[in-house]
C-alpha cells in the first residue's frame, strides 16, 4: 500500500507543479497582452500620423493656398533690404500675406519635425517639393536674416538643410 507520506509528497509535487504551470501561463498571458497593446498603440500612432498628413494636405491643396504659393514664387528681390522695401505689409499687403502664410506653413512642418512628431519620410511628395522650392526661392534671404541676427524664421534653416540632405541621399541623381 501507498504510505501517507508518499501521498503527501505527491500532493506537494503536484501543487508546486500546478503553481509553476500557473506562473508560466500567467507570464505568457502578460507578454501576449503587452504585445497586443503595443500593436494597438502602433496602429493608433500610424492612424494619427495619417490624420495629420491628411489635415496638412487638405490645407496644402486648397486653391487659396496654391495661389499664395505661386504668388510667393513670383516675388523678385536682390537682397533682404530690397525684399523688406518691396514686400512689407504697408507696401504690398497681399503679397506679404501670401509669403507669410506659405512660410508659416513651412515653419509648422519644421516644428512638427523638431518635436519628433513626424520624420523625413512624411514629406515625400508635394510637401518635399514645396520645401525645396521654398529654399530655392527664399533661402538666400533667410540665410541673410540669420546672419544679421534678425528675428524671423531662422529656426526653419536647420530643418530645411536636413530636408535637403535627406533628399540628396534619397535622390542623388538630382544633385550631381
Amino acid at each position: 500500500m501507498v504510505e501517507l507520506e508518499t501521498i503527501n509528497l505527491l500532493v506537494q509535487i503536484v501543487g508546486v507543479s500546478a503553481a509553476a504551470i500557473a506562473t508560466v501561463v500567467g507570464v505568457r498571458s502578460y507578454i501576449v497582452s503587452n504585445r497586443r497593446a503595443e500593436e494597438a498603440r502602433a496602429l493608433e500612432l500610424e492612424t494619427r500620423r495619417a490624420q495629420l498628413y491628411m489635415s496638412l494636405t487638405d490645407h496644402w491643396n486648397t486653391k487659396e493656398f496654391s495661389i499664395m504659393r505661386y504668388e510667393s514664387y513670383g516675388m523678385e528681390w536682390t537682397n533682404y533690404d530690397d525684399f523688406s522695401k518691396k514686400y512689407n505689409p504697408s507696401n504690398n499687403l497681399d503679397l506679404y500675406a501670401s509669403w507669410n502664410t506659405f512660410g508659416r506653413s513651412i515653419i509648422a512642418l519644421a516644428d512638427l519635425w523638431r518635436k519628433g512628431l513626424i520624420d523625413m519620410d512624411f514629406f515625400d511628395g508635394m510637401m518635399m517639393t514645396d520645401i525645396l522650392n521654398w529654399w530655392a526661392f527664399f533661402g538666400s534671404m533667410e540665410k541673410e536674416r540669420w546672419e544679421r541676427g534678425r528675428p524671423g524664421w531662422r529656426s526653419s534653416v536647420p530643418f530645411i538643410m536636413e530636408v535637403i540632405d535627406y533628399y540628396k541621399i534619397k535622390n542623388p541623381v538630382f544633385f550631381r
